[in-house]
């Protein structure tokens, strides 16, 4: 599972399907919180993160982690500015140059990035070999190549479209049994020597499968655009069929070779409360279906001051307020933000804040903008 712990170990602009709920009413005073201004100042702090080569630094600045650097880079599509698109390219060029070969990959499976180490006095990039998750891992870039394709910037639709055969490369890790993490059932180990199968990174894998579906039909490759299609779909399928507990009413947090680790939100953050809002974040179901419903309405009762950042992990898990912007609480989206302005600007946003962090926010703060909040 790709978490926030594995910093700590040093390893690691379509509305949702079904349409975004109704508004609620306010019944609590909102934030007063410019959301064009949270944009350039986050686009600022990505900026300064990204160094020459076109990497992205963090969460350390001596770490280029490519998982959370991708989340951030999708940051950069949201705010879609000229320097912002800039930045963008750079990192996704980067990104691609960096594919290791299956000689290169720990477990021999080829289109996987480790994480690098960044010396900041002579610019020098090494390759630790290791990275955090292979399914995720390899997948998540391709949200970023369809968040940049979205941003209707001709060069990174270009840069996109001819690198189509190393997005191919990586789905490999998650759509062939014999090659990859993919199991019969349609679910994914995070890694070859991790036996577990994560729902936050299954998630992770179907969005990413979809989203690499929907660049090969703006290619006209309706062939890959079918089997890409029915590769996300199957992982779909297998996490409502195999990680949902109809008795709980949430999201098991994930299924090892023969056991179901199954969530009591209200007994850990991680990751039981934490995977209950993946699903509704990366599109797994419309937010009105009843799982959407359930398991969202399971994180809020054992988190009830998420928005105030009241829970029991360092981070801040902006990704949440994106969840609830899918859900339709808009102001407890602005609220968190605005938390996060009140705990991090002082200390010039420093750990825990970090570019993963600043690029979900950055997703949070456009759609509220493109939503109107706050006018």
């Amino acid at each position: 599972m790709t978490t926030r712990r594995h910093l700590l170990a040093g390893t690691a602009a379509a509305i949702a399907a079904g349409g975004l709920l109704t508004r609620p009413a306010r019944a609590h005073a909102v934030p007063d919180l410019d959301m064009q201004l949270w944009m350039e100042e986050q686009e600022d702090f990505l900026i300064n993160k990204q160094v020459a080569s076109g990497a992205l630094r963090g969460p350390y600045d001596h770490n280029l982690q490519p998982y959370f650097s991708n989340w951030a880079a999708q940051g950069l599509a949201a705010a879609n500015t000229v320097r912002s698109r800039e930045a963008l390219g750079n990192y996704i060029s980067w990104y691609l140059d960096h594919l290791n070969t299956a000689a290169e990959d720990p477990y021999g499976i080829a289109g996987t990035v480790s994480d690098w180490h960044y010396d900041a006095a002579t610019g020098e990039e090494t390759s630790t070999g290791e990275y955090s998750s292979t399914d995720a891992g390899t997948t998540v870039p391709m949200i970023t190549a369809f968040d940049a394709h979205r941003t209707g910037d001709v060069a990174l639709q270009q840069l996109v479209m001819d690198n189509l055969a190393k997005y191919e490369l990586m789905a490999k890790a998650t759509c062939e049994t014999t090659w990859g993490v993919r199991n019969s059932d349609g679910l994914c180990w995070a890694r070859p020597d991790s036996k577990m199968k994560y729902v936050q990174d299954n998630a992770v894998v179907y969005r990413g499968l979809f989203c690499l579906a929907w660049l090969e039909k703006q290619a006209g490759r309706m062939t890959q655009y079918d089997y890409y299609t029915a590769k996300a779909e199957q992982t779909r399928k297998a996490i409502i069929d195999i990680l949902w507990h109809e008795d709980r009413q949430n999201w098991s947090w994930g299924r090892g070779v023969n056991l179901l680790k199954e969530s009591d939100p209200k007994a850990a953050f991680m990751p039981d409360a934490w995977c209950q809002y993946w699903q509704v974040q990366l599109r797994i179901l419309p937010a009105i279906n009843r799982r959407s419903v359930a398991s969202w309405s399971a994180f809020s009762a054992a988190n009830p001051r998420w928005m105030h950042l009241e829970f029991d992990n360092s981070f801040p898990h902006t990704e949440m307020a994106y969840s609830a912007v899918q859900m339709g609480e808009l102001d407890n989206a602005a609220t968190m933000l605005a938390t996060c302005r009140e705990r991090f600007a002082g200390n010039g946003w420093a750990l825990p804040w970090y570019h993963g962090e600043a690029g979900h926010s950055m997703r949070v703060a456009r759609r509220l903008i493109d939503a109107g909040w706050g006018q």
